[in-house]
This record gives C-alpha cells, sequence and structure tokens, in this order.
C-alpha cells in the first residue's frame, strides 16, 4: 500500500503554522495584560496561535485525507501530487511587492486594485468580471476598515 503525501498540503500547511508560530513568538514581547484589561500583545498573541492551530489542522486534514482516498486513474496531461503551484505563489508575492511600491505614490484604492488583479493572475481560470468585483470590494471595504475605522495614514487617491 502506498500513502499519497500531498507536498502541496503540507507545505501549505508548514507555511501557516510557521507564520502563526513566528506572529505568536513576536507578540509575546509585548506586554500581555489581564483577561479582563488585555494589553496590546494580547490580540495579535491569541490571534498567532490560531493560525498556527490552522496550519497543523491542515496538515492532519491531508494526511488523514490522503490514507483515505482512492487512488484513481491518471488524468493525462494533469499536474502530479508534488506539483507545486509557482504560478501562484510568485502572482501573488508580486502582487503584494507591487502594493508596497504603489500605496504612497498612488493611494490605498490604485494599490489595493493592483493587488487583487496581479494576484489574479495565479489562477489559471478567473473571470474577469469577478476579480473586478473582488478588487471594487477590498478597496471599499479596505478603505473604511483601515483609512476611515482606523486613522491608517494613507491617501484613498493619489501621493500621499
Amino acid at each position: 500500500m502506498t500513502v499519497h503525501t500531498p507536498l502541496r498540503d503540507y507545505s501549505a500547511a508548514a507555511v501557516v503554522a510557521a507564520f502563526g508560530a513566528g506572529l505568536a513568538a513576536m507578540a509575546s514581547t509585548y506586554p500581555l495584560g489581564k483577561m479582563l484589561r488585555p494589553g496590546p500583545g494580547f490580540f495579535p498573541l491569541v490571534i498567532g496561535c490560531l493560525i498556527a492551530v490552522l496550519g497543523i489542522v491542515i496538515a492532519l486534514e491531508s494526511w488523514y485525507g490522503s490514507r483515505q482516498a482512492d487512488e484513481g486513474p491518471a488524468d493525462e496531461g494533469a499536474p502530479g501530487p508534488d506539483a507545486f503551484g509557482w504560478r501562484a505563489v510568485l502572482s501573488v508575492t508580486i502582487g503584494m511587492v507591487a502594493f508596497a511600491a504603489l500605496v504612497d505614490r498612488t493611494g490605498y484604492v490604485a494599490a489595493t486594485f493592483a493587488l487583487v488583479f496581479i494576484s489574479s493572475l495565479g489562477e489559471i481560470r478567473r473571470n474577469w468580471w469577478a476579480v473586478g468585483g473582488i478588487a471594487t470590494f477590498m478597496a471599499v471595504f479596505g478603505s473604511l476598515l483601515f483609512i476611515w475605522g482606523l486613522g491608517l495614514p494613507v491617501n484613498v487617491f493619489g501621493p500621499r
């Protein structure tokens, strides 16, 4: 009996768990406070721990799922079980770099549109109308939440 080990799921689980553990480690350097009066490190610590647990759950789900999966006939031209989504990883990374480079020069809305459109290039089958709708929603919601709600010092439109 061969055990199918989906490298893609395990890699994603490791990245998520490492990110959560790193966030929790960084948050623990801030004062945690008390339960009734939490300090500035309490919420990031809880979120980091939850993200790390999510990574572990992803790995366990993949492991249990791979042990129970039936090996069906291989599709011609289909990626193998160890195929890694480099296109998606690169497009999301380039999208985040573009957002960081553009947010001060063009404003939050244009940088968010660039982030969403560049990141969507990682999807082989995409609907440009859906991508535009997601970009619009993210720009409006992000502006309301981060700029007006939390007072982030970023212009909505135009350079800072």
